[in-house]
């Protein structure tokens, strides 16, 4: 069996990517249900435009998907990964504050 070597390139441009706290609350946001920017907006707090800019970035990366619905985009997670990484993060620094 031939094992394959990770490729960290591509690990450490999602961590770079996840590396901010307003994606992280995008991508804890998400991990419910899909949502809209003003959703989203209104839900992190943030100017809509900000919430856009950096789901541009989440989406360029294949973190997350948008759907379009009318007028307006649904996105949602496409790479749980990005979950799995929130969670064991919140898991270890729980306490720590």
């Amino acid at each position: 069996m031939i094992e394959e070597t990770p490729d960290y390139a591509q690990i450490t441009e999602m961590l770079k990517v996840l590396c901010h706290p307003v994606r992280l609350k995008i991508i804890d946001e998400l991990k419910g249900s899909a949502k809209t920017v003003s959703e989203l907006g209104r839900s992190v707090k943030l100017p809509q435009s900000l919430v856009s800019q950096h789901l541009s970035i989440l989406r360029h990366s294949g973190i997350i998907k948008g759907v379009r619905e009318g007028r307006k985009v649904r996105y949602s997670i496409l790479n749980p990964i990005a979950i799995k990484i929130l969670k064991l993060i919140q898991n270890k620094t729980k306490g720590r504050n």
